[in-house]
C-alpha cells in the first residue's frame, strides 16, 4: 500500500514498500532533541526504500505570491541533514513511539544515505533560487554523507521512485 506524507501544499506518495515518516512531527524530535540547544532543526521527510536506501528529504514550497529569497538556504539544509542524522542515533533507544524508534534504526542500518532536496519555484522569470548553485553547495557541504545530493521539483523529479502532486 502506498505511503503518502502531507508536507507544505505537497502530497509526497511512496510506492508499496516504502517507509517514510514526517520526521520534524516526530514526538522525540518536538519533544526532547530539538530542546537539546537552540537552533536544532530536522528535514522534513524521512524515507526507506525497499534496496536498504535512506532519503533525508527538505522541501521548500517557493510559488507563493510574495515569496522572500531565501538566504543560506543550502546551509540550513545541510544543517537540517547533520542535525537530523544525529538525532536518529538517541531515537533508536530512546524514542518513546514505537513507530519513531523502529524507523530510526532501519534508517540507521541502511546501506546509503541520500540527500533531496525538494524545491518548487515559481513559474515567473525571476527565479527565487537557482537550483544548480544549491545543488553544488549542497555536495560541497555534504560529501561526506551524500556526493549525489538531488535537488528536484515536480517537474525534474530525477528517476525518483516517489510522486509529488
Amino acid at each position: 500500500m502506498p505511503v503518502v506524507r502531507q508536507v507544505e501544499n505537497l502530497t509526497f506518495t511512496f510506492p508499496d514498500g516504502w517507509e517514510a515518516e514526517k520526521f520534524d512531527d516526530w514526538s522525540f524530535y518536538r519533544e526532547h532533541f530539538s530542546r537539546q540547544m537552540n537552533g536544532i532543526k530536522a528535514v522534513d521527510l524521512l524515507a526507506k526504500g525497499p534496496d536498504g536506501v535512506a532519503y533525508f528529504i527538505e522541501v521548500k514550497d517557493y510559488r507563493h505570491p510574495g515569496t522572500i529569497k531565501p538566504t543560506g538556504l543550502a546551509d540550513a539544509i545541510a544543517q537540517k541533514v547533520l542535525m537530523s542524522l544525529a538525532a536518529l542515533l538517541p531515537a533508536k533507544y530512546r524514542a518513546s513511539n514505537p513507530i519513531e524508534q523502529r524507523l530510526a534504526a532501519s534508517i540507521l542500518a541502511c546501506s546509503d544515505f541520500k540527500v533531496i532536496a525538494h524545491l518548487e519555484l515559481p513559474q515567473a522569470h525571476k527565479p527565487v533560487i537557482d537550483p544548480a548553485d544549491i545543488k553544488q553547495k549542497l555536495r560541497q557541504r555534504l560529501a561526506a554523507i551524500d556526493g549525489h545530493v538531488k535537488v528536484v521539483s515536480m517537474q525534474k523529479t530525477q528517476n525518483l521512485a516517489w510522486i509529488v502532486s
